[in-house]
């Protein structure tokens, strides 16, 4: 290695392996390398050799290398002399304390490499030469005065004039440029915070100032060196400041929150506090903000409350239940049971197609206030359909919860709903399974409860009903039926195609788009999805279902398009998980479409938001293949995750479909209208168009136009009319 450095360094470190192979690596490299390996040793060697630069071991013996940097800066000769202390291990704030106080340079952990050093030592020098320039006006002053330089020539002068004043103004220049900088770091700092505060390294305040306003209240005079802690004592709590003493004892930038004590106007606050290093890079202290953030953290906790609650009743909904359900039954000890109660409201369908569904909410509302009086304070209550709840009695024998049911159910045949004159009474259909430590899922447990709950039914409703062997195989019996149904309906072409129009609120309010939805024909009777899409799913044969629909509607359109053309900008065909994972299905929609651009750049594939997220690669894939066939892409049920947002930085969607849940109450719930809001901001700034289900009234539709939804679908639109597959056109059409 050549030398390329004119710098003398000492190395002192007790370690004499380690120092003598350092000692041989940078021998080459720098002018001179000495070594001591104790402080008095090192101090002798300063005496006769003055090196450029010393790096030392804090851990030496008989002087440690604190008390040994201090010792030599307080020689005239070698106060300017640049010391680099190192340390094994962590280093602590106290560490950097100490090697601020003893003047020197640096102190960091032990280097591990030659080149570490190396760094060191020429940053080391490079700084001190930085000083040394600083300090002599910009130069080093030279042993003699130069002899003054005579020009003969007259315009020298003006020449320097003109570089004085160019000088000048360039500096002026650079002056505004630094004061506007300066302004509008400031005005962001004030727009992201409202009280600012600094401190030195042994964390006593040297700066503190409020913002525009002082909003929080904070103290701004007599902090001078007073500790951060004690400044701030009586404005927060004991265990904030704790949190405080402990964030700023590691030295490390920190993030907390905390709430300030007040009685009557509580507020909740972010502090936040970053180090900062001193040009020698030695440890300066920190600087750091707080925030009120009180409006913010109100807002998070109702969105996460209403992405895991039921709208209308307040009561947990079906996923947050599944959750609290597979939380119980994993912690379950042998020995050790829950029973889950499926309740199923009898005669509901009744005060709905009498009085209306303003009535049928405000009785759900009823029934759910007089559940949560009955269930005990550790079990679980929620709403996990439309007039369905689910009980999850925890740590409870059988017996127990037949008492407990009991009870329940006597209430219900007391309960009596008044609406605008009329009395309604209702009965209560209820399902009982023991959950115990076993290997059953959460679907499997919900779909045995709810099998005993149809036995209570069926038994002539108003029943409570335990589930056993015989409802197992009732069961079985039951899904060979519908199994043996829908093969002959798909075989024999006995499913039929419904669609339901979708509105778009910038075109006039003209009904553009369909979504295609499927019937099935048996017994010379239409059946809803509910009745069979259980048993395809548990039996997976959703994709054979889902072909089936994709192919119709590719031929339905293939032969309009041939004809006059497709009507309206898009026919939406919802897309199981199993599908979106099979890719011999893929394989065929894309076959089917790759030779009809118009009819692909009229289909658009909605798939429910928790099957994407659940099968994000398969999900990616088949939505890039099939976009460049220049299909499109809707989220459905968007909204019901807590995540959901950020779900539309992953998925390439062309439409998001905001959940009903939401829609339905946007009228009377402040929350629901803000979710909304959101949402339609968020899709709005990705350039991705919203559709709103669930669109049932005028109001509704009114609330949805001021916030900016494109699409409205729901009964107030249009209900779902059959597809004659002969026609060219649907009714909505014509």
């Amino acid at each position: 290695m050549h030398q390329t450095k004119n710098i003398s360094v000492l190395l002192v470190d007790d370690d004499a392996d380690l120092m003598q192979y350092w000692v041989a690596q940078l021998e080459g490299y720098f002018r001179r390398v000495y070594h001591a390996s104790h402080a008095y040793e090192a101090l002798e060697v300063l005496h006769r050799k003055h090196p450029d630069v010393v790096l030392s071991d804090v851990d030496l013996p008989e002087m440690d290398g604190v008390t040994f940097c201090q010792e030599l800066k307080q020689h005239s000769s070698f106060q300017g002399t640049p010391v680099v202390l190192y340390k094994s291990g962590y280093l602590t704030l106290e560490d950097k304390r100490l090697g601020a106080k003893s003047g020197a340079e640096r102190i960091i952990c032990k280097p591990s490499t030659v080149k570490e050093v190396i760094q060191l030592v020429e940053d080391a020098y490079a700084s001190n030469q930085m000083h040394r320039l600083v300090g002599n006006g910009g130069f080093d002053a030279p042993a003699a005065a130069p002899e003054p330089v005579v020009r003969s020539d007259s315009g020298y002068a003006d020449y320097l004039t003109r570089q004085l004043g160019e000088t000048i103004s360039q500096l002026k220049k650079e002056q505004q440029a630094l004061s506007t900088a300066l302004n509008r770091f400031k005005d962001f700092a004030e727009c992201g915070a409202d009280f600012f505060w600094e401190t030195d390294f042994d964390m006593r305040l040297q700066f503190v100032s409020s913002g525009p306003d002082n909003r929080l209240f904070l103290p701004t005079g007599s902090y001078e060196n007073r500790s951060f802690v004690d400044f701030f004592s009586i404005h927060f709590s004991e265990a904030s400041l704790k949190e405080l003493e402990i964030h700023l004892k590691r030295g490390a930038a920190f993030d907390m929150t905390c709430e300030l004590n007040r009685e009557r106007d509580p507020r909740i606050v972010r502090i936040i506090g970053q180090p900062f290093f001193l040009p020698t890079r030695v440890f300066g202290g920190f600087r750091g903000t707080i925030a009120d953030i009180t409006d913010a953290q109100l807002r998070s906790e109702k969105l996460y409350f209403a992405a895991h609650h039921d709208a209308l009743t307040g009561l947990l909904n079906v996923r947050a239940f599944e959750t609290a359900l597979q939380n119980a039954m994993q912690s379950l000890q042998e020995n050790e049971q829950h029973i889950l109660c499926y309740l199923d409201l009898d005669f509901f369908k009744e005060v709905n197609d009498t009085v209306g569904h303003r009535a049928g909410d405000e009785l759900l509302i009823q029934l759910a206030d007089l559940f949560r009086k009955k269930v005990r304070a550790n079990d679980i209550l929620a709403r996990i359909g439309g007039d369905e709840f689910a009980i999850l009695l925890r740590h409870c024998g059988l017996d127990q919860a037949r008492r407990l049911v009991q009870e329940l159910h006597n209430s219900i045949r007391t309960f009596r709903f008044f609406w605008e004159g009329r009395t309604f009474e209702l009965g209560l259909s209820i399902g009982l399974v023991e959950v115990t430590h076993s290997s059953l899922t959460v679907e499997e447990v919900l779909d045995f409860a709810d099998q005993a709950c149809y036995s209570a039914k069926r038994s002539g409703r108003n029943q409570i009903h335990v589930f056993g062997d015989e409802d197992l195989t009732g069961k079985l019996v039951g899904d060979a039926m519908w199994l043996e149904r829908f093969h002959n309906a798909v075989n024999e072409d006995n499913l039929v195609l419904f669609a339901q129009p979708m509105k778009r609120l910038s075109q006039h309010g003209s009904r553009c788009a369909w979504e295609v939805l499927v019937r099935m024909r048996s017994d010379g009777k239409l059946v809803v999805p509910e009745e069979f899409m259980s048993v395809v799913y548990r039996y997976q044969l959703a994709n054979i279902l889902d072909l089936w629909v994709v192919n119709k509607v590719i031929e339905w359109l293939g032969r309009i398009a041939k004809e006059d053309g497709i009507p309206g900008e898009f026919y939406s065909v919802n897309i199981s998980a199993d599908s979106l994972c099979d890719r011999d299905f893929k394989a065929h929609v894309h076959s089917r479409l790759e030779n009809q651009p118009e009819v692909a750049a009229h289909i658009c594939f909605e798939i429910t938001e928790s099957t994407a997220m659940g099968n994000l690669d398969n999900a990616m894939k088949f939505i890039n293949d099939m976009r460049r066939l220049g299909c499109r892409f809707a989220l459905d049920d968007f909204g019901t995750g807590f995540s959901s947002l950020a779900h539309l930085k992953n998925l390439p969607v062309d439409y998001v479909k905001l959940d009903g849940l939401f829609v339905r109450g946007i009228t009377e719930d402040a929350v629901d209208y803000g979710l909304v809001k959101a949402i339609q901001d968020i899709a709005g700034m990705m350039n991705i168009k919203t559709i709103a289900e669930y669109v049932e009234s005028d109001a509704i539709e009114e609330k949805l136009r001021e916030i900016g939804v494109d699409y409205l679908q729901g009964f107030h639109i249009g209900h779902p009319e059959m597809l004659d597959m002969t026609r060219k056109k649907t009714a909505e059409q014509t």
